[in-house]
This record gives structure tokens, sequence and C-alpha cells, in this order.
């Protein structure tokens, strides 16, 4: 298992070994299954949640640390389509949390990494968004052009988010 840790400074997010004192979080709702898995290390106070797009196109994690700013990290990996930037710009871009009749949005900045073959976010989501993500029914991620890039279920979204909340100490 593997969780983001953010190296808060920078902003870099970098891939790490979950120790043996790691402790799985349920991930499931009852009844439904969980299209977010969760690795948490609360020892090292680190949390990482991850879905793959609906059409499997695409994957999004996010990560969070107690160390440092409460904040969230994250990538794209995986997606091979021509709806993001590849040249290393920075590329503005939405996330659009919805549930049966409501919509938030949230600006984010993408920028490639070739190293790491995906699109990091270039700030920090704030932890406000998992109030959103934690309710809704599906997430969308549209490029400065105004394209549907990919789409995630939430189910299981609930238990991510506590998951995120307890081991790195988001604010609610």
């Amino acid at each position: 298992m593997t969780f983001v840790h953010i190296a808060t400074a920078s902003l870099i997010v970098a891939a790490s070994t979950v120790t043996a004192t790691a402790q799985p979080v349920p991930a499931k709702a009852p009844g439904a299954p969980s299209a977010w898995s969760i690795s948490a290390d609360p020892g090292r106070g680190a949390a990482e949640i991850a879905a793959t797009a609906k059409d499997g196109a695409g994957r999004l994690i996010l990560g969070c640390s107690k160390a440092g700013e409460p904040e969230l990290a994250g990538v794209i990996a995986g997606y091979r389509g021509a709806g993001l930037r590849t040249d290393g710009a920075v590329e503005p871009a939405l996330l659009y949390a919805s549930g049966e009749d409501w919509r938030d949005a949230f600006s984010i900045r993408l920028r490639y990494s070739a190293a790491r073959r995906g699109w990091e976010l270039a700030h920090p989501l704030s932890p406000l968004f998992l109030r959103s993500f934690s309710r809704g029914s599906s997430l969308v991620l549209v490029n400065s052009q105004n394209q549907e890039v990919l789409a995630f279920d939430l189910t299981g979204s609930t238990a991510a988010t506590r998951a995120m909340r307890t081991t790195c100490g988001l604010a609610d």
C-alpha cells in the first residue's frame, strides 16, 4: 500500500510506502461498493485516497499529511487523452462536485510532470473541498476549454473524507 506524502515547502507529491503500523479504514458505504480506495497511516499522520474515472481513462489520487499546513495534494495519473496539456505549462481547470440538486466548483491548476507521468495540482486543495466531496454523487474534471476530461463516482467518499480528516487532522 502507498500514500501520497506532501512536502509542504515545495508541495511535491511523492509516493511513500506505508509502514506495517498502517490501519486499514473501511471505504464502503453499506450496500454499495466504494469507488474510493483508502490507505491511511495514523502513526505518520498521512493518508491517500484514490479512484479510477468512470470510463477508466485516468485515476485521481489525493493525499494529506499532518506535517505542515492542513491541505490536500493531488495527482491525475494514467490519463492518455488529449484534454490536458503535456507541455509543462500550468493549466487552469475546475473540479465540479455535485449531488442531486446542487453543484460546487473548485478552481485548480494542473501541471504535467513527464517524470511522474501525471498532472499534479500546482497548489493544494483547501480542506473545504472535502465537504462537497463527501456529500456528492459525482466529481468531474473540466479543462480550460470547458471540456469534461474525467468523471468520478463519489460512492464511498464519506468514508474517504473521514479517514483523511481523522488521520491528517483536517478541519471540518
